[in-house]
């Protein structure tokens, strides 16, 4: 029930236009403030599995319990992303469905190794809440992967580029994309490259 009522205040892709609109109002919204929307939705996530991990400190759950809530906030924010960038719910194909498993198949691996170190000791309750919040930014990847391939559908081109203010991994600086190619043909930031989550690249799209 949360999630539908969740997914009512999102944006859709509208590809007749090619354009995001709020579904609250009906009209048409910059890009940027659908990426505001993006990273709104880490901080939320952020803030989310910090709790699970205070409680976990306190002695209120156990390891077990902790790993079920971290895994169920992760899948639905991924979940929520991967619809924001399809243009949809409705809009969501079998490939972005599949994308978003495998990213949590990911995440999941990380939590459960996340999970045996606690257990033994080797992580201290400062470490717990830091590594916790790190986890929030992978909802990114399940975002652009959806939105790519939806706007691929319909005609759009892209440019990755990295951002001058930070430093780039050296997958970053090979993705770099100075001209314009099919949006599809764009890896995301914060896929398949050593920074993962916390990848600054930028990405700028338009319909040739």
């Amino acid at each position: 029930a949360e999630s539908k009522k969740y997914y009512r205040k999102m944006y859709q892709f509208d590809p007749r236009n090619h354009r995001y609109r709020n579904l609250d109002t009906g009209r048409f919204v910059r890009y940027a403030e659908v990426l505001q929307f993006v990273d709104g939705e880490v901080k939320r996530l952020e803030v989310r599995l910090q709790g699970h991990a205070r409680l976990l400190n306190s002695g209120k759950i156990n390891v077990g319990e902790f790993q079920l809530r971290f895994a169920e906030s992760l899948k639905n924010s991924h979940l929520r992303m991967a619809a924001l960038g399809a243009g949809g719910q409705q809009q969501m194909t079998a490939q972005q469905l599949g994308h978003v498993g495998r990213e949590l198949s990911t995440q999941y691996e990380y939590l459960y190794y996340f999970g045996y170190q606690i257990e033994s000791g080797k992580v201290s309750e400062k470490r717990i809440l830091q590594r916790s919040k790190m986890y929030a930014k992978s909802i990114n990847t399940s975002f652009y992967h959806a939105e790519f391939t939806a706007r691929g559908k319909v005609g759009f081109y892209a440019k990755r580029l990295l951002d001058p203010q930070a430093q780039h991994c050296e997958s970053c600086i090979a993705y770099q994309q100075l001209n314009w190619v099919p949006i599809n043909q764009i890896v995301p930031p914060g896929v398949r490259c050593i920074c993962g989550g916390r990848c600054r690249c930028r990405v700028i799209a338009r319909k040739i």
